[in-house]
């Protein structure tokens, strides 16, 4: 039932994308009729670009994990949490399963979970706080203004994560607040643990995961210059900074999975009150979105599914080789 209203949700914010802003269908799609195949191709490969810098940061934050590796678990973890209301859960299920295969300890996993999900907060909070030192040079602080009042429980919840990891006692603490909240968590003991394994982890790697991080960073924002660019629809750097900010925030509201429909209607208003073309900037924001969320669900399933034939080859020869043995 879950799944089905929240599929419909995403229907009616995409289908009604438009209307919201002062468009039709019918006026973005002469837009994007404008994309040519050679376009189309030049954007895929800054957004493979992306993520290729991005699995700097995972490898990083696993020793021993190959950024071919890194690669795959960001493709298929993105692939169901595209697809699966609050799916990030059950991303983070299939990539511990993969970790686990690949030999790695349930410990090295849950380093790794803490120092990504730190990294992708910050950097999005980095984003975000840039863009609103960029409102007085907007003179548009209206259209931001809204959206930034998700920005205090982020903010708090990073307050309370950099205390732990400056602290221990925070994490004792903190860990014993939780467990009375949620019984038999045990995170008065684990969350000591967590924080000194990520201390370890963020002091042997941190230059590479800072410099993959800001290169992704730099990327995304490439990516979505590209596509206004290449349907011919002005809009200026700081503008486009401000709207990936937008995104960047929304992205952390998972109503529907992906954050899909949420993201285009309010990053597309928001570009729409900082004085862009409502069919243009609808196109555009379709466009970077159809990269960075749509085409992540075919790859990662087609990546899903070649990792699973060669855990079912591997466990088969096996099987075999336990035979001729026996």
């Amino acid at each position: 039932m879950t799944s089905v209203v929240s599929g419909l949700v995403t229907a009616a914010l995409v289908v009604f994308l438009p209307r919201a802003v002062g468009a039709t269908w019918s006026q973005v799609g002469v837009v994007l009729g404008g994309v040519s195949i050679g376009a189309l191709a030049v954007l895929a490969v800054v957004w493979i670009a992306g993520l290729w810098a991005h699995s700097f940061v995972l490898a990083a934050s696993l020793p021993g994990l190959t950024k071919r590796r890194g690669l795959t678990l960001s493709l298929t973890g993105s692939a169901v949490a595209n697809v699966l209301p609050l799916g990030g859960a059950a991303g983070t299920a299939l990539n511990f399963t993969m970790v686990r295969r690949w030999g790695f300890s349930a410990r090295a996993f849950g380093g790794f979970l803490a120092v990504t999900t730190l990294l992708n907060v910050v950097s999005k909070l980095g984003v975000i706080a840039v863009a609103l030192g960029l409102i007085p040079i907007l003179h548009s602080a209206s259209a931001f203004g809204p959206a930034s009042l998700l920005f205090a429980p982020v903010l708090v919840a990073v307050v309370a994560g950099a205390w732990v990891l400056v602290d221990e006692r925070a994490a004792v603490m903190i860990g014993g607040v939780l467990d009375k909240v949620f019984r038999r968590s045990r995170l008065k003991e684990r969350l000591p643990r967590f924080r000194r394994s990520t201390l370890q982890l963020m002091r042997t790697g941190w230059r590479r995961m800072a410099a993959g991080m800001v290169a992704y960073l730099a990327l995304q924002l490439a990516l979505l210059w590209l596509c206004f660019h290449v349907l011919h629809v002005p809009l200026g750097l700081p503008i486009l900074f401000t709207a990936l900010a937008v995104e960047r925030l929304l992205t952390l509201v998972p109503i529907t999975p992906g954050s899909a429909g949420v993201v285009e209607v309010g990053t597309t208003a928001a570009l729409v009150a900082l004085g862009g073309d409502p069919a243009g900037v609808a196109a555009g924001l379709l466009l970077f979105r159809g990269f960075t969320y749509l085409m992540e669900i075919p790859v990662g399933g087609v990546l899903l599914a070649v990792w699973s034939w060669l855990q079912h080859r591997t466990k088969t020869e096996a099987r075999q080789l336990e035979a001729v043995a026996g």
